[in-house]
């Protein structure tokens, strides 16, 4: 699901993906699409 807000991971402003794990609103920057989660929560689950 896409929103507007700010990334909980780099402070980043604009539109924002839920990541499937952890429930985080995440910039495209800090979001593994391939996954549907965050880059964090994608290092955690390879």
């Amino acid at each position: 699901m896409e929103k507007e807000g700010i990334c909980q991971i780099c402070g980043k402003p604009g539109i924002m993906h839920t990541c499937t794990i952890c429930g985080a609103l995440v910039c495209s920057n800090c979001y593994v699409p391939k996954k549907n989660m965050c880059k964090i929560c994608a290092t955690k689950f390879k």
